[in-house]
């Protein structure tokens, strides 16, 4: 039976805690009010919580908009948050969803409010997502707020699919290519090289070349795939660090042509969440911070200390963005525009969408040149090979003549 952590208030006023067994948080509470408790707060104990986090497998952004979206309609339509929830239980197919939804809906039962139920599984919704449920609830629009939640989500998880998209390709293209170099170097080139080594004629350098490749990699293959991986699984462990991760991000933004496509998604994404905060009516420093969590990137991180800093001296945001060229013009003229209008949340909205369009129109103009791009740096590994095997060829043809 499930073990539930309460704390609650006995009939002289004083807070106690404790745990006790109960099928759901509903029952719980029953149980402690039958007892003279009145809860505060009943939630699953710190080892149900990890058994529960460790038997669930992840739930997808697009399956979250699609229940905030769900739930947004039912509570526009008069439904009670309790009854919304019951709903969607039964209308969820993902078991690891349907687990979450039943979760919050016993801690509501216990006298939770969503918000607060919501924080108790951060894997599934992030901290952006709990404050603004958190300020839908104090001001009583918790549908629009799950409607622009819905949005936002819609929003991210379509600039995601357009990165994995982006990536799919090249690197089925380079996996593909490097195994059949490998196949070539180390099984088929051998055998057609033999012939060569029992000439005395000089060889070509080409040949030359390729016959000490063939050699060193037949020779030296797993020092190659050891050295691989641990060059990898260090280089892993650098960019999880926060200097490397710094240094990871500041290297890939300044990048000729990469560079200027990270950057158009990192602005998208902070126009996108910071607009979707502040229209949720959180505090424009609490936004700012909780965008800055959001992007994780270490040259935005800066910018919004900076532009913290600056509004929390009076001064304005679009000033303090101003002062960094990652941060596009556009974006620092809406964003003076809209504050001087009082608009500033759907000025960034509407920036957020100028922006994901550019990033989208990029790339896909980079998957139609990288296809040519690949099989032209094919063409020429697989033409140094066969000019390396036939020159030899035609001096021995030569020499016979």
């Amino acid at each position: 039976m499930p073990v539930f952590h309460y704390k609650a208030y006995n009939n002289f006023g004083k807070e106690v805690t404790g745990d006790l067994e109960a099928l759901t948080a509903g029952e719980a509470a029953r149980r402690l009010k039958r007892d003279g408790l009145f809860p505060r707060e009943i939630s699953s104990s710190a080892k149900e919580k990890r058994v529960f986090r460790v038997l669930r497998r992840g739930v997808s952004p697009g399956e979250l908009a699609v229940v905030s979206s769900q739930l947004s309609t039912l509570l526009a339509s008069g439904a009670t948050l309790y009854e919304s929830l019951s709903i969607l239980i039964n209308e969820v197919e993902s078991r690891s969803l349907k687990d979450v939804l039943i979760d919050i809906k016993d801690r509501i039962s216990g006298g939770s409010s969503l918000g607060r139920a919501l924080e108790a599984h951060p894997d599934v919704f992030p901290e952006m997502y709990s404050r603004m449920v958190e300020a839908g609830e104090a001001s009583g629009t918790l549908d629009k707020v799950m409607t622009r939640l819905a949005e936002y989500l819609e929003a991210k998880a379509g600039v995601n699919e357009q990165v994995r998209t982006a990536l799919v390709y090249p690197i089925l293209m380079s996996l593909v290519g490097i195994g059949v170099l490998g196949f070539l170097l180390l099984f088929v080139i051998p055998k057609i090289t033999r012939i060569f080594e029992d000439t005395e004629e000089a060889l070509p350098l080409i040949t030359v070349v390729l016959l000490w490749v063939v050699g060193f990699f037949r020779t030296y293959w797993p020092v190659v795939i050891v050295a691989l991986a641990g060059g990898g699984w260090a280089l892993r462990d650098f960019v999880r660090r926060p200097g490397g991760r710094a240094v990871k991000d500041r290297f890939l933004i300044r990048l000729p042509w990469m560079g200027r496509l990270i950057n158009k998604f990192y602005v998208a994404n902070l126009a996108r969440t910071l607009g979707s905060l502040l229209e949720s009516g959180v505090p424009v420093i609490k936004a700012m911070e909780m965008t800055k969590r959001v992007l994780g990137h270490a040259v935005y991180d800066h910018v919004l200390d900076k532009a913290i800093v600056d509004v929390t001296e009076g001064g304005s945001i679009s000033r303090s963005l101003g002062g960094f060229p990652v941060v596009p013009g556009l974006l620092v003229h809406m964003t003076a525009i809209g504050e001087r209008s009082g608009n500033l949340d759907k000025l960034l909205l509407r920036a957020a969408g100028v922006y994901e369009k550019e990033f989208e129109t990029s790339v896909k103009r980079a998957l139609s040149m990288l296809e040519p791009v690949l099989i032209l740096v094919m063409g020429v590994v697989v033409g140094f090979i066969v000019l390396a095997i036939l020159l030899p060829i035609f001096q021995l043809n030569q020499v016979i003549r």
